[in-house]
């Protein structure tokens, strides 16, 4: 007796052929990424940034140096050398850099630091030199504000930057000054400017008559708007540890990251006169229940839990729009620095989407281990990892070829497997 012939062989070549179109689908929608170390052997490097349009990038090293990598190569001599001047005990040190906007004109840049001497935080312009540009002109140093800390090592932010649109206000992120717990309610306090984003107006120089002085001017629409018992210089409030701030270079919008205590890490979306709730909240939970209640606290937009949750120090990155990745335009990054963890997602009217774990493809022994001081962004909007243990390296997209390898291997799997399934199958149907 003939016995039927068992649909299975067919099924199985129909999921084979189902299942290697939409792993074509998916590597095309999700390019696998990769860290291209393109610098090593620095001294812990904590920050890079580069001019609109630059080719060259500058690394921040925490102990008072600025350093030049152009055409794959860190150039010896550093573009800046504040060594003399700044304290890099505990979180202390080079904190910060930017580039004015009209940088290619007027050679203008700020820096953030902690004063060797008075252990304050400074933030600083100078201009590179018109005759040597990888060389900053030391001359050329004024100080534009000083923020009077308290004796801690710790909780010292530092990232400056300018928003697209704004050429002449710069932003600064402060700590609460540290210790745990905010001990003196800094970050609430609108007569202290520690715990707090600030923003003001470098667009010319107020102190022409004092070499050593640039001073600033306040900008419309800060937190005071003529309040005399606000410092005019504030621009959001509520901080613990902002490490790090960024734009969407793009849309403007403004993502600060806020290392917490001890159960939440968070992410904040700036804005005007924001109040982010430390230390009232950690996150979206209540830290000090005593405190008095806040009546106008903004949630961040993501947080997430130490316990279980992966977290202990959140650095925050960017926005990605450059244009060595496809399919990942608007992603935002960010790491953990303690448990070595690398992430992104996308923030939509709706909130938060595609929240992906990218540690395994972008930390490696072999590459860039941990240890996530900083994302940068470069003059043409891609993006880098900056490892205290002394390298950067550049998120790229896996090449095409062994993108088609990893699909080509795929494939032979499924085929291995629909032969041995087809094998399966004529043996049922000789059954009988």
């Amino acid at each position: 007796m003939t016995q039927p012939t068992s649909p299975l062989p067919t099924l199985s070549l129909a999921f084979s052929i189902a299942f290697a179109v939409s792993a074509t689908d998916a590597l095309a929608q999700a390019v696998p990424l990769q860290t291209r170390i393109v610098a090593t052997g620095l001294d812990r490097p904590l920050f890079a940034t580069a001019p609109d349009g630059d080719s060259r990038l500058f690394i921040v090293e925490k102990g008072g140096t600025i350093r030049i990598l152009d055409n794959g190569t860190v150039l010896p001599t550093p573009f800046l050398d504040l060594s003399g001047s700044v304290n890099a005990a505990g979180e202390r040190g080079l904190l910060g850099l930017a580039f004015d906007p009209g940088f290619a004109q007027n050679r203008r840049f700020y820096v953030n630091y902690i004063d060797a001497t008075t252990l304050n935080t400074v933030v600083a312009t100078y201009q590179a030199s018109a005759a040597q540009p990888n060389l900053a002109d030391a001359s050329s140093a004024q100080t534009v504000l000083s923020v009077a800390q308290p004796g801690f090592s710790n909780h010292k932010a530092g990232w400056i930057g300018f928003r697209p649109g704004e050429g002449s206000n710069l932003y600064i992120a402060t700590g609460d000054g540290g210790s745990a717990n905010d001990p003196q309610n800094r970050a609430q306090n609108l007569g202290d400017n520690l715990g707090k984003i600030l923003r003001v107006d470098v667009s010319a120089d107020r102190h022409p008559e004092d070499a050593a002085r640039y001073g600033y001017a306040i900008p419309e629409g800060n937190l005071a708007n003529g309040n005399p018992s606000i410092n005019p210089e504030i621009y959001a409030y509520g901080l613990r540890n902002p490490y790090r701030a960024s734009f969407d270079r793009e849309t403007g919008d403004f993502y600060i990251a806020d290392v917490g205590q001890s159960n939440r890490e968070e992410i904040n979306l700036g804005s005007a006169g924001a109040n982010y709730g430390w230390r009232v909240f950690e996150g979206t939970q209540l830290n000090i229940p005593g405190d008095p209640q806040l009546g106008d606290h903004t949630p961040p937009i993501h947080e997430y839990a130490h316990d279980g949750g992966g977290g202990a120090s959140i650095t925050g990155g960017y926005v990605y729009r450059g244009s060595l990745i496809d399919g990942l335009e608007g992603t935002y990054f960010f790491a953990d620095f303690v448990n070595d963890r690398v992430m992104s997602f996308r923030l939509t009217g709706s909130g938060i989407t595609e929240l992906t774990d990218r540690t395994g493809e972008l930390l490696s022994a072999t590459g860039i281990p941990g240890q996530i001081a900083s994302f940068a962004e470069d003059g043409f909007g891609n993006l880098y990892l900056v490892s205290l243990g002394g390298q950067v390296g550049l998120i790229a997209a896996i090449p095409e070829p062994e993108i088609h390898a990893m699909l080509l291997l795929g494939l032979g799997i499924v085929g291995a497997w629909s032969r041995r399934a087809g094998g399966r199958d004529r043996r049922v149907s000789r059954i009988g």
